[in-house]
């Protein structure tokens, strides 16, 4: 086994030597980093999410901000006060959810969805 003491004087005796191991070990650690094993695995995860984001972002999503519309002013038609919170929450969630896709990729820049 090798003890500290041991490499810190061979360190002190040849400095370019481990100068050399360094560069060495250091290329080894970039080189691991660079081929990131959660790459494939993350890849297929994004592309659900932007699975799920162009479903949602497109007809779907117009049609439930207009259900939701919908039940906030039937609500008030059959005179229930407090449906105005939901036909605010319909119109600002609405508009969230159209903008879902250009609020991201703005925010995420390339890493969005494309």
């Amino acid at each position: 086994m090798v003890k500290t003491r041991d490499v810190l004087k061979l360190v002190k005796a040849n400095p370019g030597l481990a100068l050399g191991v360094l560069m060495v070990v250091g290329s080894q650690v970039l080189a691991q980093a660079a081929s990131n094993p959660l790459s494939a695995p993350m890849t297929r995860i994004q592309n659900i999410i932007c699975g799920i984001v162009d479903a949602v972002t497109g007809p779907f999503g117009a049609a439930l901000a207009i259900i939701m519309l919908a039940l906030g002013f039937g609500g008030l038609i059959i005179g229930n006060r407090n449906s105005m919170g939901l036909i605010i929450t319909a119109i600002a969630g609405g508009a969230l959810l159209l903008a879902a896709k250009t609020l991201g990729n703005t925010i995420l820049g390339a890493t969005g969805c494309a």
